[in-house]
């Protein structure tokens, strides 16, 4: 008897269990339909949907305001274009956005994100900034539990979070450059969602997924006292054949709360999930196939955040946030060719709050806040075979803005500073005792930021950012000639126009200059301590990226629109020990672009995507650098949605395929190629209720 078969069966059926749910929501409107028409008064005095303050760009109770001078840099993801690219995950999303560059491999930490060329990002989760663990966490999140995705490129709004890494010491080796803040789905009246799908790549098991939402309303605004519950229950399993090992599956949950009085506000969320992750085998340049079976079982995540603002009175708000995470792995190292296995285990807890203080007199208005970020860490992670840290991070900001001339002109100016405290932090039992309380040299940010409406149609912005790390990074950073590192420094440009001509041709083009001293970097050479462990020597370079951005997009047409975005790479060039060396082409893409169409009609709506990023011939890794054909990839995606409306239900059916060009991609090669799975073919079923 086939175990494997009767368990994907199983799930298949399950995955299609929101067309099962139809039937049972047919008979009871039809055997019930006195009580659905008697119940229509009540639906007539509940309000239909209720907008989100806390999701408008220039809200003060949003607790990440990005200044007016900094929104063209910022790329909102809605539910509505969370569903047009019918993505795999949220990785698979973000590959999509405006700037944004993911490579994924199938080694320890998978996926990464690059923005405009490099540098490090910030990801947050209603408030809960996520560990450094955050390319192992992010795939499980379910896309059903999400409002929007923000996408702040150039990292120069202040008050959102540290402008440094959280987490061990070696975390903070760099300044942020951007960050993704991750918004999850608040009911807007009294709703439901089930959603399952079924998908298969090419020469794979299916694979499938089921979401159960549901959320409502409480009270009502004109009594002053209101508020909401949600909760979902998600899963899904993409199995996938011996030879390719890249399955993954989780089960996720959530649930949020929140209440309204007045001008006093509070809402709160948890979200755990629990899941398994495989390490993509590699196929090496001569055709073999890698023998590692590594994997991650379980990955388990606890996300628990809560944020509140009072607004005062129209002059005065004041916001606090805090949140807690807790992440954990276990992790597999086996073989294939033969018995020998090992596990190892790691745990990261991350905890943190902040205040903040915004207040507005006529057209200035001033942000005050501060943040402490505390985390703690233990066991092997990565190529660390020991790691045993606790940090915190403390920080403040500061910045006015200003709107001039009926705010056709508007400046802006901020300052952060963040210190890292070190409780401990070490790669070694031996070096327990050592760097105990000590504060790292402070890292300091300051932001200047200006915006002109030229006219009705024209827009100019131009933003600085000056930022000094303060720190080396990481105790154990060394260099082979013994010389010490330094502070990472960055000056940052960006020059933009934003020009809203006609309905179907909006662009926005951006220039921008990223200018690094200092970064750090592995080389390809190594060191052995007294315990034994193998670490690599690192080296310091300068680094200057520039490049423009193209962003279009449009009305075509009644029903149908478009967005376009091109990213070129000017420079990347890289200065270490007076050689200079290009990393276009070599390291890094030349061109990114992204493209999607969308048109809808009747019950109809139809979607069509497309991704192409240039080639690059090496891939750094701990075990060096390697030669290899990356990149130059082409992806189109598309899809197909039909709503079926019956009472008070509306049911969708979705046929979506991605990768339809097939393209096997690769964009690392450590231990081989790690191959796209190529095309995927899916049927996802719905109901709203």
């Amino acid at each position: 008897m086939n175990v494997t078969k009767i368990v994907y069966s199983k799930h298949a059926v399950l995955s299609l269990f929101a067309a099962a749910a139809i039937i049972p929501s047919f008979a009871f409107a039809e055997a019930d339909t006195g009580s659905t028409k008697a119940l229509e008064p009540i639906h007539v005095s509940v309000p239909q949907s209720v907008e989100r303050d806390d999701l408008k760009p220039d809200s003060v109770t949003n607790l990440y305001r990005v200044e007016s001078t900094a929104q063209f840099g910022t790329q909102v993801m809605t539910q509505k274009e969370i569903a047009a690219y019918a993505p795999k995950d949220i990785f698979d999303l973000l590959g999509k956005a405006d700037g944004l560059e993911l490579t994924y491999q199938g080694r320890r930490s998978p996926y990464s994100l690059e923005m405009r060329g490099g540098g490090n990002i910030t990801y947050m989760l209603d408030g809960a900034i996520l560990p450094p663990s955050v390319s192992r966490i992010l795939q499980n999140i379910p896309l059903s539990a999400i409002e929007e995705i923000q996408i702040i490129r150039g990292s120069t709004a202040l008050a959102i979070a540290p402008s440094i890494g959280i987490g061990a010491s070696n975390s903070g080796s760099g300044l942020n450059t951007g960050f993704i803040v991750i918004r999850t789905k608040q009911p807007k009246k009294t709703e439901g969602l089930i959603t399952g799908y079924l998908e298969q790549a090419v020469s794979q098991p299916s694979a499938n997924g089921e979401s159960l939402y549901v959320g409502t309303r409480l009270g009502s605004a004109a009594s002053g006292l209101n508020g909401y519950i949600g909760g979902l229950i998600s899963r899904y399993d993409r199995p996938s054949k011996e030879s390719w090992f890249d399955g993954s599956d989780a089960d996720s949950g959530m649930i949020s709360g929140g209440i309204n009085f007045g001008r006093f506000s509070l809402n709160m969320m948890g979200y755990k999930d629990s899941g398994r992750f495989e390490m993509q085998r590699g196929i090496t340049l001569s055709g073999g196939l890698d023998s590692a079976k590594w994997y991650y079982d379980p990955l388990k995540t606890s996300v628990f955040s809560t944020d509140m603002s009072m607004q005062w009175n129209e002059s005065h708000t004041t916001l606090f946030s805090a949140f807690k995470t807790e992440y954990e792995q276990n992790e597999h190292n086996e073989n294939f060719a033969n018995a020998t296995k090992s596990t190892r285990h790691y745990d990261e807890k991350t905890k943190g709050y902040s205040l903040r203080h915004n207040a507005r007199f006529g057209d200035t208005l001033i942000q005050l806040g501060g943040q402490i970020t505390d985390s703690e860490g233990f066991g092997p992670n990565l190529s660390s075979t020991y790691n045993r840290y606790d940090t915190t991070v403390t920080g403040y900001s500061a910045s006015i803005e200003q709107k001039l001339f009926n705010g056709d002109v508007i400046l802006d100016a901020g300052y952060r500073r963040d210190v890292k405290h070190i409780d401990n932090s070490s790669t070694s039992s031996a070096k327990d005792a050592a760097n105990n309380d000590v504060d790292m040299a402070p890292a300091e940010v300051i932001a200047l930021g200006a915006r002109w409406k030229i006219n009705e149609i024209l827009n100019t912005n131009a933003r600085y950012f000056h930022g000094s790390e303060g720190t080396s990074g990481d105790f154990d950073l060394r260099t082979q000639n013994g010389v010490p590192l330094h502070s990472e420094k960055q000056d940052r440009i960006e020059l933009a126009l934003e020009a809203r001509l006609i309905p179907f041709f909006n662009p926005t083009f951006t220039w921008f200059d990223i200018d690094t001293k200092n970064q750090k970097t592995a080389t390809t050479n190594t060191y052995t301590d007294t315990d034994g462990n193998l670490y690599y020597y690192y080296t310091e370079s300068d680094v200057h990226r520039r490049g423009i951005e193209l962003a279009i997009k449009g009305d075509i047409a009644q029903g149908t629109n478009y967005q376009f975005a091109w990213t070129h790479m000017l420079s990347n060039e890289t200065a270490t020990n007076g050689v200079s060396t290009d990393a276009i082409g070599y390291s890094s893409p030349e061109d990114g672009i992204t493209a999607i169409v969308s048109h809808s009609w009747d019950d109809y709506r139809a979607n069509l995507s497309y991704k192409y990023t240039s080639g690059w011939q090496t891939s750094a890794s701990p075990i060096g650098t390697l030669y290899a054909d990356l990149g130059d990839y082409n992806r189109i995606d598309a899809n197909i949605a039909k709503d079926f409306k019956y009472k008070n239900y509306t049911f969708t059916g979705k046929l979506y395929g991605r990768n339809l060009n097939n393209d096997h991609y690769a964009t690392r090669y450590v231990t081989g190629y790690y191959y796209d799975r190529g095309r995927t073919l899916g049927l996802e079923l719905s109901m709203v209720f």
